[in-house]
């Protein structure tokens, strides 16, 4: 049954998108007083998505093996057993206002790119990822709303794998997934015309002189922007034509929303290190330190008192006389030699205690 291999797969794909998600936050962890914040907001609201996924897999897996896939339940019980209904509710808003500030973020910088370097400190920080976290709640309140109100309605049921568009409602689940389908969309508008200002202003040096930032940051991070919403709505069509060729009743169907999420997890969130690495230059330096920060300058620069090794052949002074008692360095000392004094190359000498 296909359902059952999808909550199989869906703790690896959440765990897959925890480990992504928290590569992206600790290389991008520096950059909290630019625009590349905006990375680490989205890796938070993903890493959320990635914890929501594997409660969803663990859910549907206790469910298939120790429950009745027959079992039908309130919409409302599910509210308190698939805690991943209302987490998937929060970071599907907080994602689209994300890529709304970011998209404005960028019109905002084109248009008034003095003013901009004055306010940004602001407006964009943790404050900002906090008020949207907290309309994202807001918004989620609609969602909610059927399972409470049939909450006492005994003629309302739904499967015990608790699905999303179940529990949330038929009606509700289409409104909600159009916006979901269409924000993106909305946002490649908004940077289209951010793109044509953009080219306008750099036709005259005049226009063009009094830039905030860096062409090259500017052109990353509307790439970032543009790449993240590309994805997002490409992750969703496709899939949504897929199913609306489906025939009625097919397996397809009933788990929809499944294929969606699953679409979009794999192409936006746990290939967002690649496309970082593609586009962001910051990104690629702060990657390229994280795994080489040991790799480089290992060699010894010191020298032990036991130098040379104790079973290395006999040591040689600097007239070519073999000495038994090894290099002046050594804890035996330099008897036949020159008392102790070094003679050229002299190098540092590390003495240790152990109790």
């Amino acid at each position: 049954m296909m359902e059952d291999l999808l909550y199989e797969i869906l703790p690896v794909i959440g765990f897959a998108m925890i480990a992504c998600t928290v590569l992206i936050i600790i290389v991008m962890r520096k950059h909290t007083k630019d625009s590349l914040i905006f990375c680490i907001f989205f890796a938070v609201s993903d890493l959320l998505s990635g914890i929501g996924t594997s409660i969803d897999g663990f859910y549907g897996v206790m469910v298939t093996i120790y429950g009745s896939t027959v079992e039908t339940i309130s919409p409302f019980d599910c509210l308190t057993r698939a805690i991943n209904i209302p987490i998937f509710l929060i970071t599907d808003y907080l994602h689209l206002l994300l890529l709304a500030a970011f998209a404005f973020d960028r019109l905002v910088q084109i248009l008034f790119p003095v003013s901009y370097g004055k306010i940004f400190p602001y407006f964009i920080n943790w404050k900002l990822f906090f008020l949207l976290l907290f309309a994202s709640v807001g918004l989620s309140v609609q969602g909610l709303q059927f399972p409470i109100e049939s909450r006492f309605n005994t003629t309302v049921r739904v499967m015990s794998q608790c699905r999303f568009d179940e529990v949330v409602g038929e009606e509700y689940y289409l409104k909600h997934i159009l916006t979901v389908q269409w924000g993106p969309i909305v946002c490649i508008g908004a940077l289209f015309l951010t793109i044509v200002l953009y080219c306008i202003r750099q036709s005259k040096h005049k226009w063009s002189y009094n830039w905030s930032e860096e062409t090259s940051t500017t052109k990353q991070l509307f790439g970032t922007i543009f790449l993240r919403c590309f994805l997002s709505g490409l992750s969703v069509h496709v899939p949504l034509l897929l199913i609306a060729r489906t025939p009625e009743g097919h397996e397809l169907v009933s788990i929809k929303d499944h294929i969606i999420r699953v679409s979009y997890w794999i192409v936006v969130i746990i290939f967002q290190p690649l496309w970082h690495l593609m586009v962001l230059s910051s990104f690629q330096t702060n990657i390229y330190y994280l795994f080489n920060r040991y790799s480089e300058n290992t060699e010894r620069k010191w020298q032990s008192a036991n130098d040379p090794p104790e079973d290395a052949p006999a040591h040689f002074d600097r007239h070519g006389s073999p000495n038994p008692f090894g290099s002046w360095y050594s804890m035996t000392g330099n008897i036949n030699g020159e008392a102790g004094v070094p003679v050229g190359n002299e190098r540092s000498v590390s003495f240790y205690y152990q109790e």
